[in-house]
């Protein structure tokens, strides 16, 4: 799959409960950063909120800590928070975001794309009626 070249993020983030539980954390800042950074993986990954690498391998701990700069110690502390918070989950040996396709509609964005076609190949169409609608006015005038 495509990796997606946006998230949606809500313009009220801040008013997030687990958002604010995050904040008031002792770094509560690095916390918020790696869970934007989290977010900006799953979206490259577009795996329905897995974060993995290549076509099916999940990321570890380690490779996360190198990714997001932050020691394996840190980030595992912090990828623990989150479990907690019930805002990732690990099965099969892979982190997820949970709900990611409730808040991203990731699903939604192939259709986006073929409306979005569409209303282009509407567009040069008629975009291409009125040049040769106006051609032979043109001729008129001269």
């Amino acid at each position: 799959m495509a990796e997606v070249s946006w998230i949606k993020l809500s313009t009220n983030i801040f008013s997030n409960r687990k958002v604010a539980l995050l904040l008031n954390e002792r770094d509560g800042d690095t916390y918020f950063r790696i869970w934007i950074q989290l977010l900006s993986i799953a979206g490259q990954c577009n795996s329905n909120g897995k974060l993995i690498i290549g076509e099916n391998s999940p990321l570890n701990v380690q490779q996360l800590s190198k990714i997001l700069g932050k020691s394996s110690k840190k980030v595992g502390e912090i990828l623990n928070k989150f479990i907690d918070l019930r805002m990732i989950i690990f099965e099969n040996n892979c982190y997820e975001i949970r709900n990611w396709g409730k808040y991203q509609s990731a699903d939604k964005l192939e259709e986006i794309r073929k409306n979005n076609r569409e209303r282009q190949r509407k567009f040069r169409e008629k975009s291409l009626s009125l040049i040769h609608i106006s051609e032979p006015t043109r001729h008129l005038r001269i």
